[in-house]
């Protein structure tokens, strides 16, 4: 009975090692995302910048509006990807502490079957002590 309790609490912080990783490698995706729609609107930036500042700005209006649209769907859709992958933190965080809190239920159990091993341990030697002393061995309590 032991061993499994034991075994359950090294699956346990397994677990926990498991979603303390898919955690960090959710926010790792999700720094990447935020990374990308911050490069994209300093392509954003740029282009209006230089449109700004040419004097052919009027010529390349349409070319300039169509990669406009073309920079603002790929930050929607970058900033929707990123709103669903920080979710995806938010789920692994509480995942990750569902995890720790059975590794201390499952500690707990250890700890409790260690101390009633321990305690049956004690009485048998007790047991054995009084047998001895009364002169009767393998005998129960009186």
């Amino acid at each position: 009975m032991a061993s499994g309790t034991g075994d359950r609490l090294k699956r346990a912080k397994r677990l926990v090692t498991v979603q303390e990783q898919m955690r960090r490698a959710a926010e790792i995706e999700l720094a990447a995302t935020r990374e990308r729609v911050s490069e994209i609107e300093a392509d954003r930036v740029r282009l209006l910048a230089a449109l700004a500042s040419s004097e052919h700005g009027p010529m390349l209006l349409e070319a300039t509006a169509k990669r406009l649209r073309g920079l603002a769907a790929q930050a929607t859709a970058l900033e929707a990807e990123a709103a669903a992958q920080a979710d995806a933190v938010r789920e692994r965080g509480l995942a990750q502490k569902r995890a720790e809190s059975l590794v201390e239920r499952r500690a707990d159990d250890h700890r409790r079957e260690a101390d009633k091993r321990d305690d049956l341990e004690r009485l048998d030697a007790q047991v054995a002590r009084h047998s001895a002393q009364a002169g009767r061995p393998d005998a129960s309590l009186p």
